[in-house]
């Protein structure tokens, strides 16, 4: 398929910030979160990650204009629950940040709770929007219903490390004492704990996902199964003498070579090196936090740019 870089950013951006989002309210509840500034500062951060990745999502259309009918179809259509469930979060968003600035705990308590589990059910209609298409076999499977909300919860809890990281520095700077609201930063504790589980499942999801589709894998359809039939089937006519719509969308042409060298990047970027920057230099977890987003940005190139649509058996592909 050919990659969107709109798509791409979009699911990246508002999957970590809806990650973020979750983080932010859980560390209202457990010790060791951030209060104060930078509470406020991340959830500035969460709102123009999430809603930058809705406004990057319209750009890959024709017309973008006619994006609002994405909202018609919530009984039928995963990008329509998506869109719908999405801007459902400004509005209780906001009930929560009012509820914080209030100092009122029930309402808090109650607005994090719903948000947490709308934040899932966005990240959940994300993927399933790749996940129920039976035209790309690659999308049809369990790792990437179980990929995106996965990559968006480590995403945001390592931007929240990030956050909580320089929270203790903002404190530290002030006549070495905390300032108001700020976490005190002590290396690895059970939050860090959960956010390298993640990133280990993360990789450990990835390097799954690309050994079970190598050399045809799980991935192998052929003209046979396609069509249903039994035998040995063979294209005689591609039906076409140049480039058209369809062998530009569904037919981009990714080097193995090139492919394995960003699949190393990716893991290294996004897993490996966050993992290590959070183990040995707890204080920079902020460049562990823009590694991460940006081997997610590789990562999330290589789903759209190794995807095989069913179209191509019919364009002179043999299998896919």
């Amino acid at each position: 398929m050919k990659p969107a870089f709109s798509v791409i950013f979009f699911t990246v951006a508002s999957g970590s910030g809806l990650g973020l989002m979750v983080w932010l309210i859980l560390g209202r509840w457990l010790p060791g979160g951030v209060e104060g500034l930078p509470f406020w500062v991340g959830a500035a951060l969460a709102g123009v990650l999430i809603s930058g990745g809705l406004l990057s999502s319209t750009l890959h259309l024709a017309n973008p204009r006619n994006a609002w009918r994405a909202f018609t179809r919530f009984r039928s259509s995963w990008l329509s629950r998506e869109g719908v469930l999405a801007v459902l979060v400004y509005p209780l968003a906001a009930v929560y940040l009012l509820a914080v600035y209030q100092g009122r705990a029930t309402l808090e308590g109650v607005a994090g709770v719903l948000l947490v589990a709308l934040a899932l059910a966005v990240l959940f209609c994300t993927a399933m929007i790749y996940a129920c298409l039976k035209t790309v076999p690659r999308w049809r499977n369990r790792y990437t219903m179980i990929a995106y909300p996965l990559f968006g919860l480590l995403s945001g809890g390592v931007l929240w490390l990030g956050l909580r990281a320089w929270s203790a520095a903002m404190g530290n700077a002030t006549t070495g004492a905390t300032t108001t609201g700020a976490a005190v930063f002590t290396g690895l504790d059970g939050w860090a704990g959960v956010a390298l589980l993640l990133l280990a499942a993360g990789a450990l999801l990835k390097l799954f996902y690309w050994r079970g589709f190598a050399d045809g894998g799980e991935a192998g359809l052929t003209n046979n199964q396609a069509l249903n039939l039994k035998g040995s089937v063979r294209l005689l006519d591609v039906g076409h003498t140049h480039a058209n719509f369809l062998t530009d969308e569904f037919g981009f042409v990714l080097a193995r070579e090139r492919a394995q060298l960003l699949k190393r990047v990716a893991i290294v970027l996004a897993f490996v090196l966050p993992a290590v920057l959070l183990v040995g230099l707890p204080q920079a977890a902020p460049l562990a936090a823009i590694s991460c987003l940006a081997g997610l940005l590789v990562e999330r190139w290589l789903f759209f740019a190794e995807a095989q649509h069913v179209v191509r058996l019919y364009h002179g592909q043999r299998r896919i």
